[in-house]
């Protein structure tokens, strides 16, 4: 009777761990264009695209940048949670 209860409770506690196993990764996106706020949509779209890429789904930016070489460089971190 012991082995079917330990048995029943780890079955019942197998979704619960599953969902605990997924993991909060970051990612990064890049851009580059003569308009800076389309190099940041572009490194945004980016960072989402690879976070999508690993199956994972985009929480939220965390970090971003833009800077002026002879284009506008831009640079967007996200937090992506995985399975």
């Amino acid at each position: 009777m012991n082995k079917l209860f330990a048995a029943t409770v780890f079955a019942l506690l197998l979704p619960i761990s599953g969902s605990a196993l997924a993991g909060v990764v970051h990612v990064s996106g890049h851009g580059q264009s003569y308009d800076p706020g389309i190099a940041l949509e572009d490194a945004r779209a980016d960072a989402v695209a690879q976070c999508t890429a690993q199956g994972g789904t985009p929480i939220e930016e965390v970090y971003n940048h833009v800077t002026r070489a002879n284009l506008w460089l831009a640079s967007s971190i996200w937090s992506c949670q995985v399975p």
